[in-house]
């Protein structure tokens, strides 16, 4: 099985847990949507006409895996640009000063922002085509077609390649025959619910034994964003059901130990999750 590996780095992050506003908390690693959008900029696709958008949706996998040094707290102000928040800081629309000073436009509140420091990540990227997968990774190297700066989380979160480039954006070969894994994981990383979201397994990588294995893996429950369709000029995102296995030990089971598909370069047990547009099937395509 060939897939994409990149090996990236962030001097900071911040992955946003959607549901959290006054206090904007962060996932450990981004989520697939994020990763997804990472994909989308490096191949210049805007919009869902499009033909790399197209390809891209059918046969995707991806698995992610990282760490990180710190966690600090930013303080900043959001500014809300609605009539109605507006006048109720000036009074009214033409207003711009307050105290007889001039100040931006809208309403603002204070918010604090959890924010990762010296981040390190590892993304598998597979697809059914291969062709097509060596076109994402000369993509990532020559990102010629890019929309934005690359970036991993708000706009400001730039990337590097960590390391050489031909060791950071690299095709591997791997293994499909499972491997025993004991020991510790040094990664955060998603694991797909094999029980909530069969649809998203690949049976290729798990077997039945993985679904004794998954309760006794530590970590907690999750539904993260992957592909999104808009509707009524809403996101309306498919939702993947993983745990996110918080760094260490795997643990230890007396029944039949559960084999992994592993990377042998870096010894990394691979949990790969299809990536499946909304309203498609178990493939990705529409019905």
């Amino acid at each position: 099985m060939k897939v994409l590996r990149l090996k990236i780095f962030q001097p900071h992050a911040h992955y946003r847990i959607p549901f959290t506003f006054r206090r904007r908390h962060t996932y450990p690693i981004p989520p697939y949507s994020t990763v997804i959008g990472l994909i989308f900029n490096v191949l210049g696709i805007k919009d869902n006409n499009n033909g790399k958008f197209k390809k891209l949706k059918e046969g995707l996998s991806l698995a992610i895996y990282g760490n990180f040094e710190s966690m600090t707290r930013e303080y900043v102000w959001f500014r809300n640009l609605a009539v109605d928040s507006h006048n109720s800081r000036f009074g009214f629309p033409e207003n711009r000063v307050i105290d007889f000073i001039p100040e931006h436009p809208g309403g603002q509140m204070p918010t604090r922002i959890d924010v990762l420091e010296n981040v390190k990540l590892v993304i598998y990227i597979k697809h059914n085509d291969e062709i097509f997968l060596e076109k994402i990774k000369e993509a990532f190297k020559n990102p010629k077609e890019r929309i934005y700066p690359l970036h991993l989380g708000r706009a400001e979160d730039w990337i590097v390649f960590d390391g050489d480039p031909d060791e950071a954006i690299k095709i591997v070969e791997i293994n499909l025959e499972k491997k025993y894994f004991y020991g510790k994981l040094d990664y955060y990383t998603w694991i797909p619910d094999p029980q909530r979201g069969e649809k998203y397994i690949d049976p290729k990588i798990y077997d039945e034994n993985f679904k004794k294995y998954f309760p006794k893996i530590k970590g907690s429950s999750h539904l993260i964003t992957s592909f999104y369709e808009l509707k009524d000029g809403f996101r309306n995102f498919e939702y993947v059901p993983v745990k996110l296995f918080e760094q260490g030990d795997f643990p230890f089971y007396f029944g039949e130990p559960f084999k992994f598909i592993i990377d042998d370069e870096l010894y990394i047990p691979l949990f790969l999750c299809k990536m499946i547009y909304p309203g498609g099937d178990k493939d990705g395509n529409m019905g």
